[in-house]
């Protein structure tokens, strides 16, 4: 599996790097591509500008000529109109130019149009203007040719030397774009290569590997439920919807947190999950009671952390049902020191923040009488809410496990839950003993507190009866518990599931339930085994 695993990590490694090269090789193409563009977009500029000088040119040549022709003022001033601004343009493509041989050739320019512009002017204008124009065709004209094919043919070289370096540019960047092309092809087909190989010699395994591991899921006569790492339901195979009583297709793709809503009995079994994604360490033998209508289920459970190349992908649950009868008194020990669990850490967590609460507000009103006295009423309105939380509090935690058995006993445990019970439910309590501890276990104790506290529950329930007796004798080395009310019982008598609750917990201890109506009240009888004195 080992080797496997560094096989699969190389061929990932090697395709990623293929696969990486080709946007890292378009991403190189484009930064290379944008400058040639800027640099291409400048040149095509100022081939532009360059072509208009060249018509520009034609024409400062055109109005010279037509003056020489016609000695008409109007094309001297459109020479004089043209040369300036032929010079300031030319002025602006020597400022503009990144190159030292091009700057060379539009300053010749500059200098080449700045002398044409000055000897029309200065040489030949005057001579036009006076009449004499044979004088100028004898001493000028040469000269003036001169100058002004020199002038047209600078123009015609610079437009040219542009033209090729725009060219040569643009050829350029088609080569590029030609070589990156071709090379990103060449990686693809390597990537489609060692991806094929990955496929044919590590993939193909693997996938059967996952199939083996799909069929073992469904075979397997333990219950089993996968997550991944957020939670979410990925399989669960037929021995967990079984064990459930839940189908899979309300299980699969739903998160761990809808199924606890949906069906609040799989919170105890699944919780441990998230814990399993925390901290990536498994839980063994779990052991969790399943109640299910009538019937209980004790559960073993183990939960697993999934790890791919040392990651967590996921976690999982394995869960076996076991058999209660087989140990019954396992099964009430167990339940029992879970809830007492639970009592001690709601009076830890909660109980512990309630009562310097309820102390603050104490001090605070007898130190601090000179508050206003709707703040007064109201601080002291506070304390009663918190003084009654905490009250119900400690009776949800005696509901839970009755803790006061532990500390001061069965009868005054049942005297301080039947004071609680009176006040309300207004039902009246009698408690007859002769004395206030008995010789049994501390289980058959919270048995009989258990039987006691469901029995004045059913009283509220079905009964209108306004008394209820309890009396405790001990005969023969057995506890006797008969617990007899005034009130009216159903019609129609039937054992329903508290009854038979009752019924089961006094056989864990060895004991045995009956009860009976008639229209005097109903009468429940517990007898429990006391163990031997001495």
């Amino acid at each position: 599996m080992m080797a496997i695993s560094k096989r699969v990590r190389s061929w990932f490694y090697a395709t990623l790097v293929l696969l990486l090269l080709v946007p890292a090789l378009h991403l190189y193409n484009i930064q290379v591509t944008a400058a040639s563009i800027k640099a291409l977009s400048g040149d095509f500029e100022l081939l532009a500008e360059n072509y208009a000088l060249s018509p520009d040119m034609g024409l400062l040549v055109y109005y010279a000529q037509a003056y020489i022709s016609y000695n008409d003022q109007n094309f001297l001033d459109k020479f004089n109109e043209m040369g300036a601004t032929l010079i300031k343009k030319e002025l602006d493509l020597l400022n503009r130019a990144d190159e030292d041989a091009r700057k060379a050739e539009l300053k010749k320019m500059v200098l080449l149009t700045q002398d044409y512009v000055a000897y029309v002017r200065g040489e030949v204008a005057p001579l036009i203007r006076s009449g004499n124009r044979g004088d100028f065709e004898a001493l000028y004209r040469e000269q003036y040719d001169l100058l002004a094919a020199q002038l047209l043919d600078a123009s015609r070289r610079l437009l040219a030397e542009r033209q090729n370096t725009v060219a040569k540019t643009a050829a350029g960047e088609v080569q590029l774009l030609g070589k990156t092309g071709f090379l990103a092809s060449i990686l693809v087909l390597l990537a489609l290569g060692i991806t094929a190989l990955g496929a044919r010699h590590l993939i193909y395994p693997l996938s059967i590997n996952y199939s083996h591991a799909q069929k073992l899921l469904d075979y397997t006569r333990d219950a089993a439920l996968v997550i991944d790492p957020r939670g979410n339901i990925t399989r669960v195979n037929p021995a967990w919807a079984e064990l459930m009583h839940i189908p899979v297709s309300e299980i699969e793709a739903e998160s761990l947190n809808s199924l606890h809503v949906k069906y609040p009995k799989t919170q105890g079994l699944t919780q441990p999950l998230f814990n399993v994604l925390l901290d990536h360490n498994k839980i063994l033998n779990n052991q969790v009671i399943l109640n299910e209508a009538e019937e209980k289920t004790f559960i073993n459970i183990d939960y697993y952390p999934l790890l791919n190349f040392n990651k967590l992908t996921g976690a999982a649950m394995l869960a076996h049902p076991v058999e209660m009868h087989k140990n019954k008194q396992y099964l009430f020990d167990t339940i029992e020191a879970e809830r007492k669990k639970i009592s001690i850490e709601i009076h830890d967590w909660i109980g512990r923040g309630m009562s310097p609460i309820i102390h603050s507000l104490d001090y605070i009103l007898r130190a601090h009488r000179q508050i206003p006295e709707e703040v007064y009423a109201d601080l002291a309105k506070l304390r009663e809410h918190c003084q009654n939380a905490a009250m119900d509090m400690r009776s949800i935690m005696n509901d839970i496990h009755p803790y006061l058995i532990d500390k001061v006993g069965l009868i005054q445990a049942l005297e301080s839950y039947v004071s609680n019970f009176e006040q309300m439910q207004g039902v009246r309590v009698y408690m007859f003993y002769k004395e206030r501890t008995f010789n049994v276990s501390k289980t058959a104790e919270i048995v009989i507190y258990r039987i006691i506290q469901e029995a004045l529950s059913n009283v509220v329930k079905h009964s209108s009866a306004t008394e209820v007796d309890i009396y405790f004798k001990v005969e023969n080395d057995i506890l006797k518990i008969e617990i007899m009310d005034n009130g009216r019982p159903p019609e129609n008598l039937t054992a329903g599931k508290g009854m038979w609750g009752m019924k089961e917990r006094a056989n864990l201890i060895g004991g045995d339930m009956v009860y009976a109506g008639d229209e005097g009240g109903f009468a429940l009888t517990l007898t429990i085994p006391a163990q031997p004195k001495g």
